[in-house]
């Protein structure tokens, strides 16, 4: 690939926008026009190479808040660079005379001189911003960070505009309203954001100097009340505007209701957006949109002043077309008593149109505040949503539809509904489609016998409360489908359910193979067009396939062209006759392209008579007529050039770009109202494709409304990429409203106008930042920018990440960080291109980034292109320390050099200096800073961190202590000689069961030795590594893995007589690293098993029925196999009461970083604390010795013991005396055996 000099030539340019889009950015249209005039005069290009490096310095510098703030912070680099500057200019000045580039030049050094005096501009405005908004929130809560900033500049559409100028996190309405008034004294705009989900960018602020008020931390849920309408009492939930929407829908769910407002982002969109946006998700075939189910609302106004908006007399079901839906909207004056300020009456169809199912394009609704106005007009706060009681049984079909096209599945769709039409005893609450488009993307496992792809999967849920009815119903689906072409399937439990519906979920993926980029919007159409609308789509296809052949002919041409000359004559023979052969097939391809929508008599070399009347796109559609050039154009010449490598690789090379610029258009859709979302994956950095994409976007906007009668939002909303789509009438109306509701538009500025300039709008392009292989190769970067490059934005990541923590304003999620590196890359580069050298400065802005990690990997599981952070984050800490940018961190480096020692008694020293004197001294620090805690946090801010919760106490002797087992070339057996050894076992006892807290390591060993198992250690003190590869020492990871391999591997040469099966641990880390040593390849057939999942599947005691204890789960467990709820259960015969979070220990992760460390602790503390009564001390058993000493931390308002499963199991089998019985036990019995190496 190479960079398109045709678009670009304006340097550090990593994004989609052309050098036109830039230089519109910061000029005008004349300016472009001149320019264009001097690119034809060009003799040298000389001059147009500095006036473009200027440009671009301006441009990467102006869109990346790392490279500005950089600046902003370096005077002398900024000096340096305006230095630069005014040496090009001068050397232009003086090489020329032609008039139109000097007055190129004098446009150039206005810009140029407003560009500089930014930085000194941004330091009083930052300043200025900062002392007006302290009062209103603690500093923790105002951001001009690079790292916050990029996060909010766009949504997961990847577009972009202007960065904010400063994003805060308010924490109730006093605060926001406050902020709306600071916030305009200020000539600040505002936008209000929630989860980031949005599609169209909505949230994307478009003007400079703007405020984003984020509303994550408001995520209060009230409990469930009954209202009385008109007789009957209607479930209803209130909740702040920024809880997620998959946790309100458990909340209800965990009650017995249902939450109907579930777009598919529910893993990460907000209840505000929810609101603003009018969304939907799959149950609105059933309950509708959010506007069906919103009871209530408030919103803060322009004035901030809060405003209760209110649905009169709701019927508790969806919105019909003859409804006359009433809202009432009243002030609240803190002071005084409520009053109604107006009253709107709209009718269904004012709502939505007639015949579709969805329609969230009436912007205005005649002054409606809130509601589908995208945060254009007020910050939503809280609302209250009517809930269902859910069936008494459901059903879930898996259809999928096989064949050449997609009219099948949309008959099936418009017949289906038609069937329940009538039908009061079942009903479908969800009715959910994707094509052949997605089944290739998501790697979708047939369930059908059937070898070939679906072309389109329908996933159906029937609910009733009569199971008889629901059974003749879901039946009659499959009788429905037996006509076209379909195999179906019928879960009838929560599991299967489950795991059809999971499919749905990681859509996402379509875009993949484009880094992650995708044109996405979303349709309704009635649902009787549905199959003419999957004709269109297969026509649009079948269109861009063919022209995508004819590109590639025209490649394939021009390359041969330059192969004259260069081989003997029987080559150039057989290239000449190929050249006219390919181009007689894209004769043929061109004149299918003119004739696609006509007879198939119309084309010149289509003879069959049974072929004349029939339309030529449906015999290409299916297969009637062949069109793919992969045998006719591509296998032939390989099969004729056998033995022109180099020629052939060419050939690849060609054949694979062109292919990769293949436009596919794949469709899923909320099948029960016609909403319809169209993906069309595009590489950002190809300027031609970007430009197709969207006129293809366009064509099906134009047919949606002119031909289907549809509409061009169902539930995205217009925001920025379907504005030049809308109606003008529909943004007149709406510009009306906002000039009554926000005069001076402060909120959202810039959107749903119809003047906006789509010129401004922009993505960065990981395919751009790959093109600079060489330097990325040379800094070290360029696996960690492919690792993460497939991120589709959607937020997945979010809820399930530790250092996502709304309550503490820590954002931290894999999204947000993966946003960060892509920009902290651009940096990398920018430096390396600009100073000649690669000074890795920048790479200091990645430990932000790799800090916050806990290396947990449970944002692997939910991530639909499968980026795990985890691996990631290892990844940038092994780079920063390899180059010596990691930030120096002497108490852990003090720990790991422990951690490294193996010996007897180099352990007993350290032990007793570091855990057991220094742990005292934490101990005596604790209670030392409390009086002086601020001033500390003010000097020493990190000792204050590491002093903010008390150690619990540590460094007892081992078990090698107690007993004298010393030696390198000795390992150890136990066994109970009152016992017939059932089982032997080798046991990795790590360095947290056996240094830190050793009697984990003992409780081990004694439940193993009491059951009649036979237990054998290592040698000395060995570590598996995991703590030095998670502080980023790699090599020094690798070299622990190698030498404890070697040594298992000469234990198992001695004591292969045992027949080890298992390889017992007791820590999840240390499960994690020895997974990496080929466990099975060192002593046959072993597995790595954890002690507690060991007993519970040997069942080696007697079940023990015990009141559910509080668990913590460890961010690394090591119950693989059973897991928690089956571990615990088959042991003490109850599942756990699990406190969820983690707890903020991370290894050495509280010592490297300890203010991180403390926010999770908080979490926790919080989490443990909701699930008491009262105020108490309890004892939470954990299965991870680092977790143990988290735990133990938590020592404030609610005081937790932290205590190990295998010592809590010995206390319950062993009793109390259990390490004193089991250790006088080994000594009289002589339970141990000495084994040589």
């Amino acid at each position: 690939m190479k960079k398109d000099f045709g678009y670009r030539e304006i340097p550090y340019n990593y994004t989609s926008f052309s050098d036109k889009e830039i230089i519109l950015k910061y000029f005008d249209d004349a300016t472009w026009e001149l320019l264009n005039d001097l690119r034809h005069q060009r003799k040298t290009g000389r001059s147009a190479r500095l006036i473009f490096e200027i440009i671009g310095d301006i441009f990467i510098i102006d869109r990346n808040p790392y490279i500005f703030n950089d600046f902003l912070e370096d005077v002398k680099k900024q000096k340096k660079l305006k230095k630069l500057h005014e040496i090009r200019f001068h050397a232009i000045k003086t090489k020329t005379s032609n008039e139109q580039i000097h007055e190129l030049l004098k446009k150039l050094i206005k810009v140029d001189t407003l560009f500089f005096s930014r930085f000194k501009s941004e330091r009083k405005k930052r300043r200025k911003i900062f002392s007006t908004l302290s009062p209103i929130l603690p500093k923790e809560q105002i951001h001009f960070s690079a790292f916050q900033k990029v996060t909010h500049v766009t949504d997961a559409t990847d577009w972009r505009v202007e960065y904010p100028e400063v994003i805060v996190y308010p924490e109730n309405a006093s605060e926001i309203s406050k902020l709306i008034k600071a916030a305009s004294s200020l000539n600040l705009k505002i936008i209000p954001r929630g989860g980031g989900t949005g599609l169209t960018g909505g949230v994307i602020p478009v003007v400079p100097d703007t405020m984003i008020i984020n509303t994550e931390k408001m995520r209060g849920i009230k409990e469930i009340e009954f209202v009385n309408i008109n007789g009957k009492n209607i479930p209803v939930i209130e909740t702040d505007a920024g809880v997620i929407t998959e946790t309100v829908t458990h909340f209800c769910k965990d009650r017995g209701y249902i939450f109907a407002t579930d777009p598919t982002s529910a893993w990460a969109s907000t209840i505000g957006g929810n609101i603003a946006e009018n969304a939907g998700g799959k149950k609105c075939v059933m309950w509708g949109t959010a506007i069906d189910n919103i009871f209530s609302f408030k919103i803060i106004n322009a004035e901030g002043h809060v405003l209760d908006v209110r649905r009169k007399d709701h019927p508790h079901r969806k919105i019909e077309p003859e409804d006359e839906v009433v809202f009432e909207v009243y002030s609240l004056p803190k002071k005084k008593n409520e009053k109604l300020l107006k009253t709107i009456i709209l009718s269904g169809m004012d709502i939505r149109k007639q015949g579709v199912g969805k329609d969230i394009t009436n912007k205005a609704l005649k002054g409606l505040p809130g509601i589908q106005k995208e945060g254009g007009d007020g910050i939503i706060i809280s609302a209250k949503f009517v809930l269902y009681k859910p069936f008494n049984h459901c059903r879930t079909i898996c259809l999928e539809f096989f064949g050449t096209n997609m009219i099948n599945a949309s008959k099936a769709i418009v017949e289906i509904l038609d069937n329940f039409n009538n039908n009061d005893h079942a009903h479908l609450t969800a009715l959910e489609h994707f094509d052949d488009k997605y089944v290739s993307a998501i790697n979708y496992r047939n369930k059908s016998n059937r070898s070939d792809f679906p072309k389109a999967v329908l996933l159906i849920d029937v609910e009733s409360d009569d199971i008889e009815e629901l059974e003749i119903s879901s039946n009659s689906i499959l009788e429905i489908v037996k006509q076209y072409n379909t195999e179906g399937f019928l879960a009838d439990s929560e599991e299967k359910r489950e795991l059809f519906w999971k499919d749905r979920k990681n859509l996402g993926a379509i875009a993949r193979h484009t880094n992650a980029f995708k044109l996405n919007e979303d349709i309704v159409i009635p649902v009787d067009s549905l199959p003419h609308f999957s004709d269109f789509i297969d026509r649009l296809n079948l269109q861009k396939e063919l022209e995508n052949n004819c590109s590639m002919i025209d490649d394939l041409t021009e390359y041969f062209k330059t192969l004259h000359g260069k081989e003997d004559v029987f080559f150039q023979s057989k290239i000449e006759s190929y050249i006219t052969f390919i181009n007689e097939i894209k004769s043929d391809q061109l004149e299918y392209i003119r004739n696609i929508e006509k007879p198939a008599g119309t084309v010149s070399k289509i003879t069959n008579p049974e072929y004349k009347d029939k339309l030529l796109f449906e015999l290409l559609r299916d297969g009637n007529i062949q069109f793919s050039i992969s045998e006719t154009v591509l296998n032939r010449f390989r099969k004729n050039f056998h033995g022109y490598d180099e020629i052939i690789n060419a050939f690849n090379e060609i054949v694979e770009f062109r292919q990769s610029r293949k436009l596919i258009i794949a469709t899923h859709m909320h099948a029960g109202d016609g909403n319809i979302h169209v993906n069309i994956p595009v590489h950002s950095n190809d300027y031609r494709m970007m430009l197709d994409a969207d006129e293809i976007a366009a064509t099906i906007m134009r047919e949606t409304t002119d031909k289907f009668n549809g509409v061009i939002s169902g539930e995205h909303g217009i925001g920025l990429t379907k504005l030049k789509f809308i109606d003008k009438e529909i943004l007149d109306d709406y510009a009306d409203y906002k000039k009554e509701a926000d005069p001076d538009d402060i909120f959202n500025p810039g959107k749903l106008r119809h003047d906006f300039p789509h010129s401004s709008v922009y993505t960065p392009s990981l395919n751009l930042l790959e093109l600079e292989a060489f330097i990325l190769e040379v800094a070290d970067m360029k696996d960690l920018t492919k690792s993460i490059a497939s991120c589709v934005r959607c937020g997945k990541c979010k809820e399930v990440c530790n250092t996502h923590v709304p309550a503490c304003t820590m954002f931290y999620s894999p999204r947000n960080k993966i946003l960060a590196v892509t920009l902290i890359t651009e940096a990398v580069l920018y430096e390396a291109q600009t100073t000649n050298n690669l000074s890795f400065r920048n790479f200091r802005m990645l430990r932000d980034v790799s800090d916050h990690c806990t290396m947990c990997h449970n944002c692997y599981t939910p991530c639909p292109v499968n980026i795990d952070f985890a691996t990631v984050t290892l990844a940038i800490r092994n780079l920063l320390n390899e180059r010596k940018r990691s930030e120096p961190k002497l108490i852990t480096s003090f720990v790991l050099f422990y951690l490294k020692r193996k010996g007897y008694y180099t352990n007993k020293l350290l032990r007793m200096l570091i855990l057991k004197f220094g742990y005292s001294m934490q101990r005596l620090g604790y209670i030392a800073n409390k009086p002086v805690n601020k001033i500390t946090e003010f000097i020493v801010p990190k000792i204050n961190g590491i002093l903010q919760s008390r150690l619990p106490k540590s460094g007892a002797p081992s078990l090698r202590d107690y007993l004298g087992l010393k030696g390198t070339n000795t390992f150890f057996a136990f066994h109970n000689p009152d016992k017939e050894v059932i089982k032997s076992v080798v046991y990795f006892p790590g360095c947290g069961s056996e240094r830190m807290f050793p009697d984990i390591s003992i409780a081990v060993i004694a439940l193993l030795y009491n059951s009649g198992v036979r237990v054998v250690i290592p040698p000395e003190y060995l570590c598996c590594g995991y703590p030095f590869l998670a502080n980023g020492r790699k090599k020094e990871a690798e070299t622990k893995s190698y030498e404890n391999r070697v040594l298992f591997h000469r234990m198992s040469d001695i004591i292969n007589y045992m027949e080890i099966e298992d390889v017992i641990v007791s820590c999840g880390t240390c499960y994690e690293m020895l997974d990496k040593y080929k466990i099975e390849n060192i002593f046959p057939e072993a597995k790595i098993t954890d002690i507690n999942e060991f007993i519970a599947r040997e069942d080696l005691y007697k079940k023990i029925h015990r009141d559910p204890v509080f668990y913590h789960d460890p961010c690394h467990s090591p119950l693989k196999s059973m897991g928690v709820d089956k571990t615990f259960n088959t042991i003490l015969g109850n599942k756990p009461i699990t406190a969820p979070n983690c707890c903020g220990e991370g290894g050495t992760m509280s010592l490297s970083t300890p203010s991180i460390s403390n926010s999770l602790r908080e979490r926790k503390a919080f989490n443990i604390s909701e699930m008491l009564d009262k105020k108490e001390n309890i004892t939470v058993i954990t299965t991870c010795p680092s977790c143990v000493q988290g735990l133990s931390k938590i020592n404030n308002k609610t005081s937790v013991t932290g205590k190990a499963m295998s010592i809590y199991l010995a206390e319950i089998f062993l009793g109390r005396g259990w390490k004193k019985n089991f250790i006088s036990s080994v000594v009289k019995k002589e339970g141990i055996e000495r084994i040589i190496l």
